[in-house]
């Protein structure tokens, strides 16, 4: 009999997995039932094209990657980001830049238990010193600490350094103890959608979601502002071990709690994926 994860594991593997733009699954090739999908979708409009193009493990349409995204394609992939030294609670830019394929490639290969994973998560912070940012985190990790070691690395972007250092430090050294790099320019915050926070709404998604006791029945402790950008909202990207981006969350409110479950079906999709070819 099959356990609870290996049922969620097996369910996300009979749907086809869209790697940019190239579909993946079981076979190497798309099924007759995903090709006359693709078909159909060229024959309508952008909305459902990008739908085809999902990237979704799910067997339905209900979570395409965002337009912007899909139209940056193969672009966003050259979008260069800095890497962030954060050893011994000290912020620094590192000189160079590098792709976003090389920010995966470094995610993958620069720690022993997530040497050669099969797939990476990518968390777009939103403000580094929020406490939600903070719960984000700490989901995120969990989720992927939740995987067998070699399984699943992990990075994160930020958009901006020296406004808020010690929040910076607190996600990294308490919540998410993974690569980050800086997005300056906030291209990959662009081609997510570039969703802002509507201010008038914040305070009562706050209520609605009850985010203070939900944070705080996890032992998170902070801000909801935070210093430094924080219009704009964050997501999660998820890769395969070939910088392909298979999977995309876009956050549409500050307050709302990450789907963690559909992360891990997408992963789990995702692997099997990798290690059937």
């Amino acid at each position: 009999m099959l356990s609870e994860n290996q049922r969620t594991s097996a369910d996300c593997v009979e749907s086809p997995l869209a790697c940019g733009g190239k579909f993946v699954g079981t076979e190497n090739s798309p099924s007759p039932s995903v090709a006359a999908e693709v078909s159909q979708a060229a024959e309508d409009d952008t909305d459902a094209m990008s739908h085809a193009l999902s990237g979704s493990p799910f067997r339905s349409n209900e979570f395409p990657l965002p337009e912007p995204l899909v139209k940056s394609m193969p672009k966003i992939y050259e979008t260069q980001l800095e890497p962030i030294d954060m050893r011994f609670g000290i912020i620094r830019k590192e000189r160079h830049s590098i792709s976003v394929r090389k920010c995966n490639e470094k995610a993958l290969s620069t720690r022993p238990f997530t040497r050669g994973a099969k797939a990476s998560v990518a968390f777009l912070v939103k403000r580094p010193g929020c406490i939600i940012c903070k719960e984000q985190g700490l989901m995120l990790q969990e989720l992927v600490q939740s995987f067998p070691e070699n399984r699943v690395a992990a990075w994160a972007v930020v958009k901006e350094i020296d406004v808020d250092n010690d929040g910076l430090t607190a996600l990294y050294q308490d919540f998410f103890r993974y690569p980050f790099f800086l997005d300056k320019k906030m291209k990959l915050y662009k081609a997510m959608g570039k969703n802002f926070i509507n201010p008038f709404k914040f305070f009562y998604n706050i209520w609605k979601n009850g985010v203070r006791k939900r944070t705080a029945d996890k032992g998170i402790e902070g801000s909801f502002i935070g210093k430094g950008e924080g219009l704009i909202l964050g997501g999660v990207l998820i890769f395969d071990a070939d910088g392909n981006i298979c999977y995309a969350y876009q956050e549409k409110s500050a307050a709302e709690e990450l789907p963690i479950e559909e992360f891990r079906c997408a992963l789990n999709a995702i692997i099997a994926n990798q290690e059937n070819d």
